[in-house]
């Protein structure tokens, strides 16, 4: 199989922002125990890592001369390349987050489960949940 036919098929950069999403999923599920178990902050940091170099790399895809545009093409093309900025400002907001929450559970580790960090665990499943929300809602905004 021709491998320019392979990466006509596939784009990168959604791949990457598919494994993306689906990380998210896990990290939130992670981020809702580590009130109560502890041993999930190990984890949960190593998730929200590769998560952070998956968006990194999506931004490198994107904005690399390798890729075409995300946005579509046809009958709705001037509302999908409008909403294409959008979905890039919003695409900001989990790289943000994502690297909040990874320096509060670098601090706290398993301390984070303590009674007096709990301001801080609310911070990181905010972080995490909102992060997800946004990449549901660009998820979302790719298919018109």
């Amino acid at each position: 199989m021709d491998s320019t036919l392979l990466l006509d098929l596939i784009h990168p950069g959604q791949m990457l922002f598919g494994l993306t999403v689906l990380l998210f999923g896990s990290a939130f599920t992670l981020s809702l125990l580590v009130g109560s178990k502890t041993h999930v902050v190990q984890p949960l940091i190593g998730v929200l890592f590769v998560i952070l170099f998956l968006l990194l790399g999506t931004v490198a895809i994107e904005f690399s001369a390798a890729a075409t545009p995300s946005y579509t093409f046809g009958d709705f093309a001037s509302l999908s390349e409008a909403l294409s900025t959008h979905r890039w400002l919003l695409f900001q907001l989990p790289l943000v987050l994502t690297t909040t929450a990874l320096l509060i559970l670098f601090v706290y580790r398993e301390k984070i489960a303590s009674p007096h960090a709990r301001m801080y665990r609310t911070v990181v499943l905010l972080s995490i949940a909102i992060s997800f929300a946004g990449l549901m809602a660009i998820l979302i905004e790719s298919m018109i």
